[in-house]
């Protein structure tokens, strides 16, 4: 199990900027704009999404696109996750707790880099605890942000092996994304991947 929290806070300020909130200018809202980056990280650690049962609203600013999220996901190994989002909050956290067989994993809640502030790593047996310990001290820490960004790309360029992130890896983020949007609008769970016919499989914003 796991849950996912997107927290943000975007006031109307935020908002003048006239491309802002727009279909036309974001192509989305929160769920392509703001949570799309702790919904790669889940899938970067747990592997593809499956079906998606999605619920959209926009409660906080009056703009044409979602500000509010509630999603509940299944992913391809079996996994439940909920992921909640709201534009509303007092301050930017993000937070992902990962519920696993023995093992449960909390990161930090610092927006944009999860690993900024540090992962607790709790083991289900208080015996394992130590050895738990252990190895999360021992594993080296990546580089954050742009830095490690532009890190992987001169690794890359040189020949250096590394974490590559491949264009299937992106299209599986946009279409999930499509999924989101589908299912909140036909009130039903969508599942992944999508097939050619599907109604969004071009766009998913309506037309301006």
């Amino acid at each position: 199990m796991g849950t996912l929290e997107t927290h943000w806070n975007r006031s109307a300020e935020y908002y003048a900027i006239p491309w802002r909130g727009t279909w036309a200018g974001e192509q989305g809202g929160a769920v392509l704009g703001h949570a799309i980056h702790i919904h790669d990280l889940l899938t970067d650690i747990l592997g593809p999404i499956a079906s998606v049962h999605a619920e959209l609203a926009t409660r906080v600013n009056e703009i044409e696109t979602e500000d509010c999220g509630a999603l509940a996901l299944r992913l391809a190994n079996g996994a439940l996750v909920t992921s909640s989002i709201t534009l509303g909050a007092a301050e930017d956290v993000s937070r992902m707790r990962l519920v696993f067989d023995g093992l449960t994993v909390e990161s930090g809640t610092a927006p944009y880099a999860l690993a900024q502030d540090g992962w607790t790593f709790t083991a289900r047996d208080p015996e394992v605890q130590p050895e738990v310990d252990r190895i999360a001290s021992e594993a080296g820490a990546d580089r954050l942000g742009f830095e490690g960004l532009f890190a992987a790309i001169a690794d890359a360029l040189d020949g250096r092996p590394g974490r590559e992130v491949t264009l299937d890896e992106g299209r599986r983020s946009l279409e999930f994304v499509t999924a989101v949007y589908a299912s909140a609008r036909t009130g039903t769970p969508v599942t992944l991947p999508l097939a050619h016919s599907h109604p969004l499989y071009a766009r998913w914003h309506p037309p301006t």
